[in-house]
């Protein structure tokens, strides 16, 4: 029986790997969204008949100064680098990421993809190479991947809203399944059988933490409210997990090891935390370019 769980542990990793990589297949779109990034599709309609660069605008709340003038002389990269950098209006500033692209120039399908770090509620702004400039109207969307048309000629924005119940559903599968694998390999790693009972607490924890968490994060806006709040439940759950298999894992011997057993669970949770941003970052500066 003992060798039949540990047989049955590797092969559950290897499962959930293999899943992990089938789901992520069958919902990759053309830009690959497939995990839980805040993002802002923009799509054109009536875009201007010449060369552009097009950015978005944050509202600085309590924001003052003197509004820039619409309209740029001399039109290149560097130029509309410096101008949007010291650009206000009415309350409105350049939104600036640390990650991903800030800036793009006009793009033959009309369609423009900003993630990781966007904003609550913004605009968009349209440089022409003739210097004429373009404001959008303010939107706050619902979507947490959200789909915005914006009528250039008209400057409305209209947020396309679908229903993404399904994506969001799978979305939280592979985050569950890709935490399950890399924390057994953890749990190997600390020496730690993989017997009927590890295995069964094992994986309720993890129902009860990581299900509700992720679900609620794919449904959330990203903010710096967000960002604490973020910090603090994986903060109480790597607790409340290592409190748990403190608890319950017990050793090749049946034997409960206590302090071992709370050092897997922030160990196996940081890695998971860090796994997550490593995936992040590469989805977030390599596949929107795909």
């Amino acid at each position: 029986m003992k060798v039949f769980f540990q047989n049955f542990g590797y092969k559950l990793i290897l499962f959930m790997l293999l899943t992990v990589f089938l789901i992520s297949i069958s919902i990759l779109d053309v830009h690959a969204d497939m995990g839980a990034k805040p993002s802002i599709e923009i799509k054109l309609v009536n875009e201007p008949d010449q060369h552009f660069y097009l950015a978005l605008l944050e509202s600085e709340r309590g924001a003052s100064g003197t509004n820039s003038e619409l309209k740029l002389d001399n039109v290149n990269e560097e130029t509309v680098q410096k101008y949007l950098e010291d650009f206000y209006y009415n309350g409105w500033e350049f939104f600036q990421s640390p990650v991903g692209q800030n800036i793009y120039e006009n793009q033959e399908d009309g369609e423009y993809f900003f993630s990781y770090m966007v904003p609550y509620d913004f605009k968009i702004i349209i440089i022409c190479d003739d210097g004429r400039v373009y404001l959008s109207d303010n939107i706050n969307p619902k979507e947490f991947d959200a789909v915005v048309i914006y009528d250039v000629e008209t400057g409305t924005l209209t947020e396309y809203i679908e229903d993404k119940t399904v994506r969001h559903t799978l979305y939280v599968v592979i985050c569950f399944l890709l935490t399950l694998a890399m924390e057994l390999l953890v749990l190997k790693l600390f020496r730690y059988p993989f017997t009927k009972r590890n295995i069964f607490c094992f994986i309720l924890i993890n129902l009860l933490t990581n299900v509700p968490f992720n679900t609620f994060l794919i449904n959330q806006h990203t903010d710096i409210v967000m960002v604490f709040l973020w910090i603090f439940a994986e903060a109480l759950i790597m607790l409340i997990e290592s409190i748990f298999y403190l608890i319950t894992l017990r050793d090749t011997e049946g034997k409960p090891r206590r302090g071992k057993s709370f050092l897997y669970g922030v160990v196996a949770n940081l890695v998971s935390a860090i796994l997550g941003l490593v995936i992040l970052w590469c989805y977030v500066r390599i596949l929107p370019a795909l």
